[in-house]
């Protein structure tokens, strides 16, 4: 395994859990760095999506894999919590909801979301989506639970310089040379240096998240998760209530062909850019006041589509790739670390969930920027 991220280590988990232990995952920084997409308290899951194909495998997700992950760690890891979908944009969820319809996700006025979620005003959606599958994800609980389980497998401050597919693969590393049978490629933002073929397919977009208190409620059960869908993709806002840090979360989901480099230097407070944004949507979205509290930041890896990658390298089935999951994947990681390794050890999945739409995230669905 190249790349100790969410979904490296759910990779590695798995393969555990199907009785491979010779097993190696080895990460570049040390384990719990913030270079990457994986660190922070909280994530958002959910089922409303633009697309059907992730509606469906979400309710796999919600209703087998996490359980399983919880029942493992011995403590909960998602958090139940509404969660709420709204602004001009709204109608490309409503879609895909009418082709899944056990999903439950109801649709009410601006008026009823304005008594139901305080401090939100929905000034430019008339109609609310309120998810009842959401939930808050315990992100970092989530890391430690995966990192104790494989603790004697990972090997950290170990990056690799170069990867040569002979008889054995070869792995040129900073730690010294490896030899592997398979190999799963999650590297994230840098997995287009590993796969430079991936260079055309895959974008890197550095991310700045807010933590700001408000006047209203910020707790879990009284403060929703939510998406804001803006006419555009790249107008499009999220966030969350406050958990295990000071202040409710916000950001911009920013997408497109950015091509930021993952090795950027990151501050320590939000930029000013950055915080005249999330200010203004605070302005013309929120009622009373908030005050920014806290400062995050991460990095997408996006496709075009900001659909994932999860395929044999066409030109070897020993390597596995898992990339391009475009700000969207921590939720996933139960079925996306089971799809790749078995992707890995069997060449297809036991998921007829995933199979069904198998060829949406194979290599050659991937298109350019």
């Amino acid at each position: 395994m190249l790349g100790a991220g969410i979904n490296g280590l759910a990779t590695a988990y798995s393969l555990l859990k199907q009785g491979v232990t010779n097993l190696a995952v080895l990460e570049q920084f040390p384990m719990g760095h913030g270079q990457g997409s994986s660190h922070g308290r909280s994530r958002i899951t959910r089922s409303t999506y633009s697309t059907s194909k992730y509606v469906e495998l979400m309710q796999v997700v919600h209703g087998r894999l996490w359980p399983a992950w919880e029942a493992a760690a011995g403590q909960p890891l998602l958090h139940k919590n509404p969660g709420i979908f709204f602004g001009p944009g709204i109608g490309r969820y409503q879609e895909s909801l009418r082709d899944v319809p056990e999903v439950t996700v109801e649709e009410i006025t601006d008026e009823e979301a304005r008594l139901r979620f305080p401090p939100f005003l929905f000034p430019d959606s008339p109609r609310v989506l309120v998810d009842h599958t959401c939930a808050v994800v315990a992100a970092d609980r989530t890391m430690r639970f995966l990192t104790e389980q494989l603790r004697d497998h990972i090997m950290d401050n170990c990056q690799v310089q170069l990867i040569d597919p002979g008889p054995q693969i070869f792995l040129d590393t900073t730690r010294g040379p490896m030899e592997c049978e398979r190999l799963v490629i999650t590297a994230g933002p840098w997995t287009s240096r590993l796969v430079p073929r991936l260079k055309a397919n895959l974008r890197p977009a550095h991310q700045d998240v807010g933590y700001f208190e408000i006047e209203a409620s910020a707790q879990v059960g009284d403060f929703p998760v939510w998406v804001y869908a803006g006419e555009q993709a790249d107008d499009s806002f999220y966030g969350l209530p406050e958990f295990e840090r000071p202040g409710v979360k916000l950001a911009r989901h920013r997408t497109g062909p950015h091509g930021d480099d993952p090795d950027r230097p990151i501050g320590e407070v939000l930029p000013e850019e950055a915080a005249a944004d999330l200010q203004a949507f605070v302005q013309r979205q929120w009622s009373g006041t908030a005050r920014l509290v806290g400062y995050d930041a991460c990095i997408y890896t996006n496709t075009c589509t900001e659909d994932f990658i999860l395929d044999h390298l066409p030109e070897d089935p020993r390597i596995v790739v898992g990339a391009g999951f475009s700000g969207h994947g921590f939720k996933f990681a139960p079925l996306t670390g089971q799809v790749l390794a078995e992707l890995a050890i069997f060449g297809r999945t036991s998921l007829p969930e995933f199979e069904r739409h198998r060829a949406a995230f194979a290599f050659y669905s991937a298109a350019c920027w």
